[in-house]
């Protein structure tokens, strides 16, 4: 059934913040819930420094803009965005200053029994504003865990001859026992202090995850950071948060619900849904491990069924190998080579074996 009443509106999603780097703006189009996500190609995009300062952003990839040089929004300044899409229209903010700097207190991790009954860990983060803001927090995570292959061999197949067909058994040259996965938050998380004594934010749940979750089975890191947002930011997000249930929180915009800042310069009937903010940032990073948290009661079960094979050159074996089906697991008994699923033996295929420059053991 095809989407009726469809409107063609801009959306655009541009927070800057105090960290020094490369900033993102991302500029997409509303779309069908039948058809794919529809991302700005050819749109001008600036922001403007009331010290006369143009900081201009370039297409890296279609509906994405990242700025040309490095930069960290500062106190005292005034920034303004402005936005020229592919048809020529322009579109403005008002001109917006860095929200006051806040600070990341403490984060934890404890066990808990979830409403939907599920036993996990929940991660907590306690954070306070240094200086008068109003009361406003938005968070988002970085998540880092190690993922350690079932089988650890240090030795693996090379090919030797196709025809016939003959493997060889050689010590490996690449990690393939202990990697790292690197994922982001894609939910909105936002915190108020409006109602409490101080600007503070206690124990706010930050990223629950069930205890038979492989993320945590061994080394788990969060980086949690936390944005000090004003009273517009907050209502444009929790707006957002009530209604949206997709991976792409600007892809289904409904404009008469939504306020954001960011208009057309000359006809207000032309509809955007957008919002451009300036906010502080910090963050701060967390580990722990699953016997931290659960004790030595290991949940995850064997799913590595294994064959075993008595050649070298067998056919199958050669076939299973050069497709990437299986990896050798050991030789047991001697000539008797014994095979398990790529993905219980190759770490590779979920992560990277680099270990993080900020990993802690």
């Amino acid at each position: 059934m095809e989407t009726t009443d469809f409107e063609d509106i801009l959306i655009i999603n541009a927070s800057i913040t105090s960290e020094t780097k490369q900033h993102e703006i991302y500029i997409t189009r509303s779309y069908k819930a039948e058809e794919k996500e529809v991302k700005v190609s050819g749109a001008k995009v600036e922001i403007l420094v009331n010290n006369g300062e143009s900081l201009t952003f370039e297409e890296t990839s279609p509906g994405i803009y990242r700025s040309t040089t490095v930069f960290g929004a500062v106190p005292g300044m005034d920034y303004q965005l402005n936005v020229t899409d592919e048809k020529g229209e322009r579109f403005v903010s008002p001109e917006v200053q860095i929200t006051a700097p806040t600070s990341i207190d403490e984060i934890s991790a404890k066990r808990i029994v979830n409403e939907n009954g599920m036993d996990g860990v929940e991660i907590y983060v306690d954070g306070t504003s240094i200086a008068e803001n109003e009361g406003y927090f938005r968070y988002e995570y970085e998540e880092t865990y190690r993922w350690e292959s079932f089988f650890k061999p240090l030795k693996g197949f090379r090919i030797v001859s196709e025809s016939p067909p003959l493997l060889e058994l050689v010590n490996k040259e690449t990690e393939e026992r202990f990697c790292y996965v690197t994922e982001n938050s894609n939910t909105i998380l936002i915190a108020e202090t409006n109602n409490l004594a101080q600007d503070k934010v206690d124990d706010f749940p930050v990223r629950f995850i069930e205890r038979r979750d492989r993320r945590i089975a061994f080394r788990y890191s969060i980086l949690v950071k936390q944005f000090a947002q004003t009273s517009t930011s907050y209502e444009f997000y929790q707006t957002l948060k009530s209604f949206s249930s997709s991976d792409n929180l600007f892809s289904q915009p409904q404009p008469g619900l939504i306020v954001g800042n960011i208009r057309h310069e000359s006809d207000d009937n032309v509809k955007v849904v957008g919002l451009f903010e300036v906010v502080s940032f910090t963050s701060s990073r967390f580990f722990f491990s699953f016997q931290e948290i659960f004790g030595n009661d290991i949940p995850f079960l064997d799913d590595c069924p294994r064959d075993s094979y008595g050649s070298l050159s067998d056919p199958e074996l050669f076939q299973r190998f050069k497709s990437g089906l299986i990896k050798f697991v050991a030789e047991d008994p001697p000539f008797t080579y014994q095979v398990a699923p790529a993905r219980c033996v190759d770490c590779t295929r979920f992560g990277t074996n680099v270990v993080p420059d900020f990993w802690e053991d």
